[in-house]
């Protein structure tokens, strides 16, 4: 999306070294745990980025319940993490949705 932030779908604890490798400082997990048997949970996920030296958040919505707060909480945690941030959900398409919905609201 930007220099500060990509988006992208699921990622996996196995994954968080090579995302540092890649240049990331950040990662924004906006899915919420057990939408699916196969996905990591926020615990697994937060373990991993700490040892890949990622700072880590967990924002976790659906579609239904994007609210202001949670584009407001998404907008303070853009502007306090370290960049670049890998911000990901199932597919991307929520967490695409929520980076529109901050910018629409002139929060970023």
């Amino acid at each position: 999306m930007t220099d500060n932030l990509t988006i992208y779908k699921q990622i996996y604890p196995s994954q968080c070294l090579k995302i540092a490798a890649l240049g990331y400082r950040s990662v924004l997990n906006i899915r919420p745990d057990a939408e699916v048997e196969t996905q990591p949970n926020s615990s697994d996920l937060a373990t991993a980025t700490e040892k890949a030296n990622l700072a880590y958040h967990h924002l976790p919505f659906d579609d239904e319940r994007l609210s202001m707060a949670t584009v407001e909480q998404f907008a303070n945690f853009y502007r306090s993490m370290p960049k670049p941030i890998l911000m990901f959900c199932g597919t991307g398409a929520r967490a695409k949705l929520l980076y529109q919905s901050a910018l629409m609201q002139g929060l970023l």
